[in-house]
């Protein structure tokens, strides 16, 4: 999904709070943001103003972006999942969204009347290395999920997909780098990006690389951003360059 759509998305973070689960976790944003106001994140707490989404609020033909202070499979919420789930049923006029690290909860974790997946719910998986691809695909690709994503964000090593984007199950994949102060930043190559375009180009699957994170490195120079409006625009310009030179999807 590319960025201008999810830019326009609206947001509905039931409950907030996560727990790291891999290197992927190290910088999380939402850590970051809770320390600002001493708040510990590893509580996971249902929203006080945020849980209900009215229909006021998700006019028709609204993409909502779900749960992205949190995962929607976390363990602690599975007791408040059932009222997202009859929201999100009822509202088939609506695209929802949502991205988790806990792909093997998938299909424990939804609704009986689920079936292969509901045809308005789209759900992604994050994963930053090679290990965290083979372990989190796995599960995913059994889960019974309509529309399938991939989100290597951030992308912290190289990975190749490529067994797993021949299933013909995976609709799209995202790139995007980390954002994180220069202390803590870690770098994304312009070859990583590179090689996963390609593998997604030789399938006629889509790709956006959504972001270049704060250490970008091609031809041996950062050409990272520290804003996110010029992470995206970067992003894009990349894309651009690899679709001129191997061809778009």
């Amino acid at each position: 999904m590319q960025n201008a759509e999810v830019e326009k998305a609206i947001s509905w973070n039931p409950w907030h709070g996560c727990k790291k689960v891999s290197a992927g976790c190290k910088n999380c944003f939402v850590y970051k943001m809770d320390q600002r106001y001493g708040r510990d994140t590893t509580q996971i707490a249902k929203g006080k103003t945020t849980y209900e989404l009215k229909d006021k609020d998700c006019p028709p033909n609204s993409l909502v972006k779900l749960c992205f202070s949190s995962d929607f499979f976390i363990e602690e919420a599975d007791e408040w999942r059932e009222e997202c789930w009859d929201f999100i049923r009822r509202r088939k006029d609506c695209i929802f969204v949502m991205t988790t690290k806990r792909p093997e909860r998938i299909s424990t974790c939804v609704p009986s009347d689920w079936g292969d997946g509901w045809e308005h719910v789209h759900i992604s998986i994050s994963i930053e290395n090679q290990e965290m691809a083979d372990i989190r695909l796995e599960h995913f690709l059994k889960a019974p999920v309509k529309h399938r994503e991939v989100f290597c964000s951030p992308l912290i090593g190289p990975i190749s997909l490529g067994k797993h984007l021949d299933t013909g199950l995976i609709k799209c994949v995202n790139v995007g780098g980390e954002m994180a102060p220069k202390k803590d930043v870690r770098p994304i190559e312009y070859e990583w990006v590179k090689n996963l375009y390609l593998e997604a180009k030789e399938r006629n699957i889509e790709f956006y690389f959504h972001q270049c994170g704060s250490m970008f490195l091609k031809d041996g120079k950062n050409i990272g951003k520290w804003n996110l409006k010029e992470q995206i625009k970067c992003a894009e310009e990349v894309q651009h360059e690899l679709e001129r030179s191997y061809g778009s999807n």
